[in-house]
């Protein structure tokens, strides 16, 4: 830096504020991302796009008082240098704050175990496939509980209360906390020891059953499987109409580095294909379109009800999706 330009530079420059309401409660989509990616560059990045410019009246000051001792040329042949040397000196920590004020976020770790539940079809009885004994065996055998147990009675009481759906281990932490310290390197553990929401939960249509249910077993960490709730379609809390603090009373699971002894591997989580179908169906109704076996009303135009024929139902125009009555 010229000597000539260092008594017109401040002392320290904090070029992003970031106000004790700001947070990242609403910006689901790039929590996701963070977690997908093991990294907090798409914050970082999307704060670049936020503060656009932050340094601009730091520049204007110093320009004007350079140009009050007729050193106008000066500043201009060094702008690119001074705004270098601001961003070297800023001590303000936009990412760390955003965070802090968003506090923790409702997660869950997919076990990559699906429990079907029941079926219907038009002239057809309801039928499932398998038992609900079957379903809580699968679920007990997972977790690592006896059978007789109480918490093997909160199993039962889940299948038979859900509709069916994905096995799923809730719990409340900092994004900082499920982020291994090298990206390239994850976790290899995830250990559930303590009182957690375990629930069946289907995303897609909304509806599931959870129970808090004392844990101890660790498992194979696969970042596949490790979600947001609100990256949801609907999320459990929405389904259920729940406030924030729902988790407060379940523990937090402990992430390891340390490699499996056993070389037990979990199932990838179906998740991500159905969040990447959902993203699909918005796609194509923000192109003018829509899909057919896209069940969700709000994605189809000109939709219209008939019950002049059997069945009775809603149908769509364009694509001939059909909602039975």
């Amino acid at each position: 830096m010229n000597p000539q330009i260092q008594p017109y530079l401040p002392d320290y420059v904090s070029l992003y504020y970031v106000d004790y309401r700001d947070d990242l409660s609403e910006h689901k989509e790039l929590l996701q991302e963070s977690l997908n990616s093991n990294s907090l560059n798409p914050i970082h990045e999307k704060v670049l796009e936020w503060w656009d410019y932050p340094e601009g009246e730091y520049l204007k000051e110093i320009q004007q008082k350079m140009e009050d001792d007729d050193l106008e040329e000066l500043y201009e042949e060094n702008e690119d240098e001074i705004r270098d040397w601001l961003c070297e000196k800023d001590t303000s920590t936009p990412v760390e704050d955003l965070l802090g004020n968003t506090g923790n976020i409702s997660m869950f770790y997919s076990l990559g175990l699906e429990v079907d539940g029941w079926h219907t079809a038009f002239m057809c009885a309801p039928w499932r496939n398998g038992s609900y004994a079957q379903d809580a065996y699968k679920i007990r055998r997972k977790l690592g509980i006896e059978k007789g147990t109480p918490e093997a009675e909160l199993i039962d009481s889940i299948v038979r209360n859900s509709s069916g759906g994905e096995l799923r281990i809730y719990f409340a932490n900092e994004l900082t906390s499920v982020l291994s310290d090298d990206p390239d390197k994850d976790f290899q553990q995830i250990h559930f020891k303590g009182k957690f929401a375990v629930a069946v939960y289907d995303s897609t249509q909304g509806g599931g059953d959870f129970e808090y249910i004392n844990i101890d077993k660790t498992f194979p960490f696969t970042r596949d499987n490790l979600y947001t709730s609100d990256a949801d379609k609907y999320s459990l809390e929405h389904c259920f109409g729940m406030c924030g603090d729902w988790l407060d009373e379940s523990a937090s699971p402990i992430f390891s580095m340390e490699k499996p002894k056993r070389t037990s591997k979990i199932v990838k989580s179906k998740n991500a294909e159905r969040m990447a179908r959902e993203a699909e169906y918005n796609k194509v109704f923000k192109a003018g379109g829509c899909t057919f076996g896209d069940m969700d009303y709000k994605r189809h135009r000109d939709v219209y009800y008939d019950n002049n024929n059997v069945p009775c139902g809603s149908h769509c125009p364009h694509c001939g999706t059909f909602w039975i009555d």
